[in-house]
C-alpha cells in the first residue's frame, strides 16, 4: 500500500486511506502527505459482530459520500465486506487485492466475484480465483513489489547481524516474519539442525519477527533447549532496519511466500523459497537461475538446499547477482503503481478519466 501510494499520479488520483488502528502504517502514510482515516472496523464475517460492523459500515459510508469517493480500493479479504457496502451505496468502482492463495470456499466466503477487479498478486492466486468461478474478465494480476534501490547491495554494504551479534566468518541464514505457526518457523530449525549436523562449515541461524504466537514462540524455544542448538541460532525479535538486516544474511529462507524475498533478491541474496509454491507457479524464484525451489515441504530437502549454498559462495553470488537484476526489471514499485492505475482508469466513469485526463494535459502544457 506504500509503494501504491507513494507512486499514484496525484495530478489524477487523491488517496484517502481507511485505516483499521493508528500506528506505523497510518503514521508513514501521513508522511506521505496522504489523509488518513482512522476507524475500528468489526470483522465482517463474525455474527456477534453484526450491529457494530453495520454502524461502522454507515460511518465508513457517510465519510466516502462527503469526500466524493469515485473508486474503492480493499486490501484486505477481511474488509472486503465494508467495501462491497460502500461501492454499491455510492455506485462507483470496486478492487479487492487478494495476497494470498485462496480455496474456492475462500473466494465464496469474501465473495470476490462482486468486486468489478479482483487483483491477484501472483499467477497461483490468479488461478486460485478463476478455478473458484471468479469472471476471468474481472481477474488482472499485478505481482508485489519491491523499493530496489532501498534494498540495495551497494547502499546497505554493512553487517549488522555481524556487529549486533558479535559474529565472525560464520555463513548467515535467516528466516523473516512474524512467529506464528504458519510461518513454518519449526520447520526452519528442523532444517538448521540437519545443517549443523552435516555440514563443515560454521552457519548460524536467524529468526527475525516480533512474537505473534507466544505458543508457537515457546515451542520454539523448547526445541532449540532440546536439541542444543542455542549457541547457533539467535530469535531476534522485531527489527526495524530490514534493508540492512536482509543485506546482512547471507542466505533468505522463505517457508511461506511473501514480499521479504523479493526485498532478499533486490538486494543481491541468494533466496530459498521451499514448500510453499508449486514449481509450476514460480515465476520469480526461478530454480537455479534467481534462487533455489524446493517444493517439498520436508527439512530435510531444505537442509539440502541450505548446505548446498554453503559450499557454494559462486553459486550464492551468481543467484544474487540474477535476483538483483531481475527484481530491476519486474519487481519494481513504480511498475506495481503503473499497473494499477491502469485498472483505475478502466473503471473509472469515462467522463471522469477524459476530465481527468484533459486536466493533466492542460497542467503539462
Amino acid at each position: 500500500m506504500l509503494y501504491l501510494i507513494e507512486n499514484l499520479d496525484r495530478s489524477i488520483y487523491e488517496p484517502i486511506v481507511a485505516c483499521n488502528k493508528g500506528g506505523e502504517l497510518a503514521e508513514a502514510l501521513k508522511r506521505l502527505k496522504s489523509e488518513v482515516v482512522v476507524r475500528h472496523l468489526y470483522p465482517w464475517r463474525k455474527l456477534l459482530t453484526l450491529i457494530p460492523r453495520c454502524i461502522d459500515a454507515r460511518q465508513l459510508y457517510k465519510f466516502a459520500r462527503r469526500k466524493n469517493i469515485s473508486l474503492v480500493h480493499c486490501c484486505d479479504l477481511w474488509m472486503s465486506g465494508y467495501m462491497r457496502y460502500i461501492a454499491g451505496r455510492l455506485g462507483v468502482p470496486s478492487i479487492l487485492h487478494v495476497r494470498m492463495p485462496v480455496t474456492p470456499r475462500d473466494v465464496r466466503k469474501f465473495d470476490c466475484g462482486a468486486a468489478d477487479r479482483v487483483v491477484a498478486i501472483s499467477s497461483r492466486i490468479n488461478d486460485n480465483l478463476l478455478t473458484a468461478g471468479t469472471p476471468a474478465e474481472k481477474v488482472v494480476r499485478i505481482d508485489d513489489s519491491v523499493d530496489v534501490e532501498l534494498f540495495s547491495p551497494v547502499k546497505n554494504a554493512g553487517n549488522t547481524l555481524r556487529e549486533k551479534f558479535s559474529l565472525d566468518g560464520e555463513l548467515l541464514v535467516g528466516i523473516i516474519g512474524r512467529i506464528d505457526a504458519f510461518k513454518r518457523q519449526l520447520d526452519f530449525l528442523n532444517a538448521a539442525k540437519e545443517v549443523l549436523r552435516q555440514s563443515r562449515r560454521g552457519v548460524k541461524f536467524f529468526l527475525i519477527g516480533e512474537v505473534h504466537s507466544p505458543v508457537c514462540f515457546e515451542k520454539i524455544q523448547k526445541f532449540i533447549a532440546e536439541n542444543g542448538i542455542q549457541d547457533d541460532v539467535r530469535c531476534t525479535g522485531r527489527l526495524n532496519d530490514m534493508p540492512e538486516v536482509i543485506s546482512s544474511l547471507d542466505i533468505l529462507v522463505s517457508l511461506s511466500g511473501g514480499s521479504v524475498m523479493f526485498e532478499a533478491m533486490a538486494a543481491g541474496k541468494a533466496v530459498i523459497s521451499a514448500g510453499f509454491t508449486p514449481r509450476k507457479y514460480a515465476y520469480h524464484i526461478q530454480d537455479g537461475i534467481t534462487g533455489l525451489l524446493v517444493e517439498s515441504q520436508e527439512p530435510a530437502e531444505l537442509a539440502k538446499a541450505i548446505i548446498k549454498l554453503a559450499d557454494a559462495p559462486q553459486l550464492r553470488q551468481q543467484l544474487g547477482c540474477e535476483a538483483r537484476k531481475w527484481a530491476t526489471k519486474e519487481l519494481t514499485h513504480k511498475k506495481m503503481a503503473e499497473k494499477t492505475q491502469q485498472v483505475y482508469a478502466c473503471l473509472l466513469k469515462p467522463e471522469e478519466a477524459d476530465k481527468n485526463q484533459n486536466d493533466k494535459q492542460a497542467g503539462n502544457q
